[in-house]
């Protein structure tokens, strides 16, 4: 059976289950609210930049808890399927079930924020008649966005069927106030870039500063700076992400379903 077959199996058992609700339901719903909220009030000298860091803050400060809840639903739904019985007895490698699971849920991730995003960006435009909107840097920020979330995503499968649904979401509700203080207060700047939880956040604001409605202090070059503040998350986000994949990986080709939080 080749991967694709695989992830289509995978998108299938989804049918009907709250996941769907999930992966659909949000990205409408939540650009809704962040343009009815922005349009109680204008300030044209930072309109743009207003919108931009509250719609990625909010964004991203919520994807801690919303991973969590989709790598315990599957996680749920296997344990339903007898105990994991029939995840395991499935006639294809271990490595392709982990890697369908784990794909599927940033493909649903991707769709998710570059949805929201077009629906925002739409809004801004149709809605609330924002001049000259940062098309670009919307969808860099969406993008970032997307690649700070990913080592979240290993870490929670792996949470999710070594330990279960209520420890995926427990530790999620805990990296959602982690990435609000760190990632969304001047509390993380210097230590922002070992903390997982707030790559997300950190790396959807970076492309403000090519902005040009945005502030630096003198002498600072807004393109040396955009260059500095991605690498130093960008790279350990990438490199936690392979290591975890990795592991997972191992772990998963291991696993014989027996749950260690029984």
């Amino acid at each position: 059976m080749s991967f694709l077959q695989v992830l289509s199996s995978e998108w299938i058992k989804t049918k009907r289950t709250a996941i769907r609700l999930i992966v659909f339901v949000t990205p409408i719903v939540y650009p809704v609210c962040m343009l009815w909220y922005f349009s109680k009030y204008s300030n044209p000298s930072s309109w743009q930049i207003k919108i931009y860091s509250g719609f990625f803050e909010v964004l991203t400060v919520s994807i801690p808890i919303i991973v969590s809840l989709l790598t315990g639903l599957i996680s749920f739904q296997e344990e339903k399927s007898g105990n994991f019985i029939g995840l395991l007895a499935e006639p294809v490698s271990r490595a392709k079930l982990y890697m369908s699971k784990l794909v599927l849920l940033i493909l649903s991730a991707i769709m998710d924020i570059f949805l929201a995003t077009f629906l925002m960006l739409l809004g801004m435009s149709y809605i609330l008649h924002v001049d000259d909107v940062h098309y670009g840097l919307f969808w860099q920020g969406a993008l970032l966005s997307v690649i700070g979330s990913l080592f979240l995503f290993s870490m929670h499968i792996f949470i999710s069927f070594a330990y279960g649904m209520g420890a995926s979401i427990a530790i999620g509700g805990g990296g959602f106030l982690i990435s609000a203080i760190i990632g969304a207060t001047v509390v993380g700047d210097d230590m922002w870039p070992f903390i997982p939880w707030a790559w997300a956040v950190r790396l959807a604001k970076i492309p403000i500063l090519l902005m040009p409605e945005a502030k630096l202090a003198n002498g600072i070059q807004p393109s040396e700076l955009f260059l500095q503040e991605l690498m130093k998350g960008m790279i350990p986000a990438i490199i936690c992400f392979v290591f975890a994949t990795i592991g997972g990986i191992i772990w998963f080709n291991r696993w014989e379903g027996n749950k260690s939080y029984e």
